[in-house]
């Protein structure tokens, strides 16, 4: 049994996401479908979402460039 299974924990597959608007850094996680990634700048509230696609990139740190 893994550590994970004993404590109850469950690991869940995330990307760091920046905010540049709020300069600011976070995870955001998978949703339930497992179809994209969705998160929230922890400092303004704004959503973002990546799209998890058949082809993908290996990348697991993105910034977010989206001006107000």
């Amino acid at each position: 049994m893994s550590d994970s299974e004993k404590t109850g924990n469950v690991k869940r597959s995330f990307i760091g996401m920046f905010f540049e608007e709020c300069s600011v850094y976070s995870r955001i996680y998978k949703n339930k479908a497992e179809t994209a990634y969705v998160g929230f700048c922890p400092k303004c509230g704004r959503k973002v979402s990546i799209k998890i696609g058949a082809n993908g990139i290996g990348e697991r740190f993105f910034r977010s460039d989206i001006s107000r």
